[in-house]
């Protein structure tokens, strides 16, 4: 990583707790290969000082945005003065631009970056019955309307909160009629791609959040928790003969969502251009 100077830009990734994250590193690699004068680093922020935290962010000059993991993607997307269609969809951010004039400005990339995994993993989703536990939270609602998008046949939704449960499959079955969106996973349903996008798995203790057992043959196995990267989850699919895919496998594909957000795609371009004429 280069030298942090006066100049340099600074992007938090704000989380609680955040010992977990693996964004930083790969972030600051790109940062570094394209000569882009800025850094990003972990802060685990106290959930009471959430809504403080970020609102003091308009006044960061040299700050020009922040990446959001759990459990604050929800309250992020309530302190943006705008947002992207995709946000507003999930009712969650996990990236912000901090424009010049302070306002803060929102997206969700985890849903494009997880089907941008399946896509490097050769998942096909059309036709497919998915389901999703932790289907309510940021990560999950962002990941449900994403895969509604590619054309699943069924999407079973799985979550503790049932009230934004069933706003969440209201929205979805209306935004896509030839998608079936159901709020459990029925006995009778056989599931070929199921995925954790819940917190559980980060504890070493948790219980497993699917019951592997109901999975026929060859069902697919995602879990979107990066620390353990392969969790008691993955591990016991594994074990049972199914395919998997990792949270670092949505991670690597976050990049490039985030840095086209961030504005700093086109200036890697200029500064990868530079570096070759001097």
């Amino acid at each position: 990583m280069h030298s942090i100077t006066g100049t340099t830009r600074c992007y938090p990734l704000l989380g609680y707790p955040i010992a977990q994250v693996r964004t930083p590193p790969a972030i600051n690699a790109y940062f570094a290969t394209r000569r882009i004068d800025a850094v990003m680093f972990p802060m685990e922020i106290a959930p009471d000082a959430i809504d403080r935290f970020l609102s003091g962010l308009r006044g960061w000059s040299n700050c020009g945005g922040a990446s959001v993991t759990v459990p604050y993607k929800q309250a992020a997307f309530s302190a943006m003065d705008r947002v992207t269609d995709r946000a507003c969809r999930a009712r969650a951010v996990n990236i912000i631009r901090r424009e010049p004039d302070g306002t803060l400005f929102g997206d969700m990339t985890d849903g494009l970056a997880f089907a941008e995994a399946l896509r490097r993993n050769g998942v096909l989703l059309t036709g497919r019955v998915v389901l999703v536990v932790g289907a309510a939270g940021g990560a999950g609602s962002a990941i449900a309307w994403t895969l509604c998008e590619a054309g699943p046949s069924v999407l079973c939704l799985v979550d503790p909160n049932a009230q934004k449960l069933s706003a969440l499959s209201c929205r979805l079955q209306a935004a896509f009629p030839e998608c079936t969106v159901v709020t459990d996973w029925p006995e009778s349903v056989a599931v070929d791609i199921a995925i954790n996008a819940s917190p559980l798995g980060m504890g070493s203790g948790d219980p497993l959040p699917i019951d592997l057992d109901r999975l026929p043959a060859g069902a697919v196995v995602c879990d979107v928790v990066t620390k353990p990267n392969m969790t008691p989850l993955l591990l016991a699919a594994r074990r049972g003969g199914h395919p998997i895919q990792t949270g670092n496998d949505m991670a690597d594909a976050q990049l490039d969502f985030q840095m086209h957000h961030l504005e700093l795609w086109q200036e890697a371009d200029e500064a990868a251009a530079h570096g070759r004429m001097s």
